[in-house]
């Protein structure tokens, strides 16, 4: 029962992190300042890109998922090692076990290891790695805290906002202080979530789309295209 609670909790905070990425991305990464109302309301697409992204790191996903899901497992075995040694209840052996060790350990040491290992292919797991364990964490403090009150809830709240906004930055490619977890090179989607490729573009094609606007292309549906003014009353 607690494990399929975990799978759960794990799903839903792999999804609402994605959904917390999409619109940091796009209100804050992003260059463009008009919107369509489709982009801010039907993100359902993106939000599936974005989780597969974190699993497609290094372009395998075989390997992202099964990185990302063996570091949530291990979270979560370690998390019960808190309920074995400890009593029901918040405790000081519960609160040590639900501390994100593994993932501080692993976001301090990514740096050293980076120099260390430049150029090495499963470097590019780092990221579902701390994916998994940061959501794994987030996961199994769910379980212990809706199931036994094990956790008090200020620690949890400090599990997520410590391990979210490392994730947002994670997952927009963006560096952490000023260390890049990504290498351009890694990436399977250079694009931004949900806009067509190009293959012919040039910074002429650019300025043309920029002087002719977001809606420049969109066909008018609603019959509202000609002028209804008649020419007298001009």
């Amino acid at each position: 029962m607690e494990f399929f609670l975990f799978l759960l909790f794990l799903a839903f905070f792999c999804l609402v992190t994605a959904v917390i990425v999409y619109y940091v991305k796009i209100l804050f990464f992003s260059a463009k300042t008009n919107y369509r109302r489709e982009e801010l309301t039907d993100i359902r697409g993106d939000v599936f890109r974005i989780c597969l992204d974190v699993f497609e790191s290094g372009g395998n996903l075989v390997y992202g998922a099964l990185a990302f899901f063996c570091s949530a497992l291990l979270v979560w075995l370690w998390s019960l090692l808190g309920s074995l040694l400890g009593e029901k209840g918040p405790g000081p052996f519960e609160h040590i076990f639900h501390m994100p060790i593994f993932f501080l350990a692993v976001f301090f040491s990514f740096p050293f290891l980076k120099d260390a290992y430049r150029g090495e292919k499963y470097l590019a797991l780092a990221k579902p790695v701390l994916s998994g364990l940061a959501l794994g964490n987030l996961s199994a403090g769910a379980v212990h805290y809706g199931l036994d009150r094990d956790l008090y809830f200020l620690f949890y709240l400090l599990l997520l906002l410590l391990q979210i906004p490392v994730l947002v930055f994670l997952w927009n490619r963006e560096p952490i202080f000023g260390v890049s977890f990504e290498e351009p090179e890694n990436f399977a989607y250079e694009e931004d979530w949900g806009a067509p490729t190009s293959t012919g573009s040039s910074p002429e094609n650019f300025a043309d789309a920029e002087e002719d606007g977001p809606f420049t292309n969109e066909s008018d549906e609603f019959g509202l295209g000609d002028d209804p003014f008649p020419d007298e009353f001009k």
